[in-house]
């Protein structure tokens, strides 16, 4: 651990002074090695204080008539003249409680000429002149520390290398301001304040930046996608500093990363928000229907437009009248995927097996259904040779008969006609027995892959297949 500033004193002074200063500083959010509350028993003085030496930015050191008689505190001081002597300016604070120059003129003449505070201007006033050196005001690092404090959260020391993460990451979509921003952000990101010159705006933005790194490492390492049960989300949201304050101030953001909130009754302290979001949507479509446009017609099951944005299907009794296939897409990637956020997080044929196991079974039945049928019409789900991010990200193995399922169905044009080799069913069980490994499902890679291959899944599959087709087909002539 690094440390804002090490107090060397000595004993008898605690009472009267360390102590106090040691707490008003802590207070005013610096760092501190003391020895009351930096060493616990069983820990060796001589190393404890070595290491505070060597990791303090400051050592407060303060003269008094017991300070002087004293061999530990000599030896502190050495330390920290030493590092002064190396080029290091403005490490020693002295204060000086109850002596005046001649007394530390005879005993140190060098600390005689360094500024000092005097435990006789009282102790608010030694800690305000103390603190405008170790936390200068107007600083960005130190106005971004202050708001994540005052968040709960306890950050490193303003000259830890973190910082330098987090400076980096402020400053990282190269999408800021563009149409496409919200691609920049990444899974679970949300747009940060303004970029600006002044401390405190840079400062905000900063402690923002630091938030939500932790919120999506956390979401990556949980992980929280598309099939994450509604509980478990709220959960995750309450449990990261500032998440639900960006879910409500971006609440269009918060239903692509989790658009299983959007369904009625799962929206938890957002659900007022996605419904009067979800009002506004639906007047605004049913002008478009009313005037005749032709705006979104090829995404509906009537040629007419959808009933609702797309992001608010799942919560529309008609699924806003949008085709099955179209819904979970926008489950899995996201709505307005040109220029939205990134949200698919697992390979398309592992959202399928989640659908087709027991483990999707906390959605609504209407739902789990049409997103089934949607998932198979879709057409996307199956895998080949190339498998390669999900060798990278998640450890998949491929084999040598890997990509035989693929070559099957593409050969096939109905469920009838679809006759797979021994092969593309080894393919298929063993792919399938990654999903249930990975997403840790119920159901083993065989079970898995009947459900994939039943009637109702793959007559979805080659129906829509044959009417992409029929659609293409007709365009050309």
């Amino acid at each position: 651990m690094l440390y804002d500033a090490f107090i060397s004193h000595a004993s008898e002074d605690k009472d009267a002074l360390v102590r106090p200063l040691a707490r008003k500083l802590i207070e005013q959010h610096a760092s501190v090695w003391y020895d009351e509350f930096s060493l616990n028993i069983g820990d060796s003085l001589r190393r404890s204080i070595d290491h505070g030496l060597s990791q303090s930015r400051f050592g407060i050191v303060v003269l008094s008539p017991n300070f002087f008689m004293k061999q530990w505190s000599q030896w502190e001081l050495d330390g920290l003249v030493a590092r002064q002597n190396t080029g290091e300016a403005s490490v020693i604070l002295p204060i000086w409680h109850e002596v005046g120059v001649e007394d530390v003129l005879q005993y140190s003449p060098p600390l005689a000429d360094k500024l000092a505070a005097s435990s006789a201007l009282g102790l608010d006033e030694v800690v305000r002149r103390l603190t405008s050196i170790i936390h200068p005001r107007g600083s960005t690092l130190v106005v971004a520390r202050d708001h994540l404090i005052a968040r709960g959260i306890n950050p490193p020391i303003v000259t830890d290398d973190w910082w330098l993460d987090v400076a980096a990451a402020s400053e990282s979509n190269d999408m800021e301001g563009d149409f496409q921003e919200p691609m920049g952000w990444g899974r679970w990101g949300f747009p940060l304040s303004s970029s600006s010159n002044d401390s405190s705006e840079r400062g905000l933005r900063l402690a923002w930046t630091a938030m939500q790194m932790a919120w999506q490492h956390e979401a990556d390492s949980r992980p929280v996608t598309q099939i994450t049960p509604p509980n478990e989300v709220h959960a995750f949201i309450a449990s990261q500093a500032g998440l639900a304050e960006a879910c409500a101030q971006h609440t269009q953001y918060l239903m692509s990363y989790a658009p299983q909130l959007v369904i009625p009754g799962f929206g938890g302290e957002f659900e007022d928000a996605i419904e009067a979001a979800y009002q506004r949507s639906l007047a605004n479509h049913e002008s478009l229907r009313v005037n005749g446009s032709k705006e979104g017609t090829a995404l509906t099951t009537d040629g007419r437009p959808p009933g609702c944005d797309d992001e608010f299907a799942l919560r529309d009794p008609e699924f806003g009248k949008y085709q099955a296939p179209h819904v979970a897409c926008g489950f899995v990637q996201g709505n307005y995927v040109a220029n939205g956020p990134p949200v698919k997080h697992y390979e398309i044929i592992d959202y399928a097996a989640w659908l087709l196991s027991a483990q999707s079974q906390w959605l609504p039945i209407r739902i789990r259904d049409l997103l089934t049928q949607g998932m198979a019409g879709w057409g996307v789900w199956t895998w080949n040779r190339q498998n390669h991010r999900a060798e990278e990200e998640f450890g998949f193995e491929s084999e040598l008969y890997t990509g035989s399922f693929e070559d099957a169905i593409w050969d096939a044009t109905s469920f009838e006609s679809f006759q797979p080799s021994a092969d593309a069913l080894r393919d298929a069980e063993h792919r399938l027995s990654f999903s249930a490994q990975l997403l840790r499902l119920p159901e083993d890679g065989a079970a898995l892959t009947q459900r994939l291959i039943s009637v109702d899944f793959l007559t979805a599959y080659f129906d829509h297949k044959n009417n992409r087709r029929a659609r293409a087909k007709q365009r050309k002539d």
